[in-house]
């Protein structure tokens, strides 16, 4: 009303209820002066208002999730799924790994036993060359020829030992017509070996 008597404006006493929080707000002046004073009986009256427009204007609150708590426990289980999976690969990998150490392990070892084996048989093989060259030196010509020609003179035809004992043309001649291929079931081993002593022996 903007008449002459001007607005009127709701006098706060200490009996009145508060509604705004515009008047909170002057009661809560107020109660601090009264306390400043030491007025005990009018500040526990305002206390009072002010409890009941609080505890009337409180927002009733829901059971609401709590966001905050429901993110942590939903970054825990992340969590825990994410560790459970890279602990679940971990093993899976170890055990791959281990198995694979293992393959690597065991072929290495073939491969130094195969090393170590062919390097013995090639030691073996050199002093074998070098025991049959020793014999091949302490050997006569007429034995180096023999040996050459991949016999044994334990296996040779009496005739031909007798020759290889006492070389002369005439015997050879003769034992060349007897050994020739076109007459000995066509075999020339006896008849290269007499050409090999008469090239060496027939001074």
């Amino acid at each position: 009303m903007n008449g002459s008597y001007g607005y009127l404006k709701k006098e706060v006493t200490d009996d009145n209820e508060i509604e705004t929080d515009k008047e909170l707000r002057k009661i809560k002046k107020k109660l601090r002066h009264l306390k400043q004073k030491g007025d005990l009986e009018g500040s526990r009256k305002l206390d009072i208002l002010i409890n009941e427009y609080e505890n009337l204007n409180k927002p009733v609150e829901i059971n609401k999730p709590n966001k905050a708590k429901a993110n942590k426990a939903n970054k825990a289980k992340a969590n825990k799924d994410s560790d459970g999976f890279l602990e679940k690969e971990y093993q899976k990998n170890k055990d791959r790994n281990a198995k694979k150490y293992a393959e690597q392990k065991i072929r290495e070892e073939w491969e130094k036993e195969q090393k170590k084996k062919a390097e013995g048989e090639k030691r073996d093989r050199n002093r074998e060359r070098e025991r049959e060259y020793k014999l091949i030196l302490q050997m006569s010509d007429a034995e180096r020829i023999i040996h050459n020609h991949g016999l044994k003179k334990t296996n040779l035809p009496h005739d031909i030992l007798e020759i290889i004992s006492d070389y002369s043309h005439k015997l050879w001649k003769k034992l060349s017509l007897k050994y020739h291929p076109d007459k000995y079931e066509g075999k020339d081993t006896y008849s290269k070996l007499l050409n090999c002593l008469k090239d060496d022996l027939d001074h």
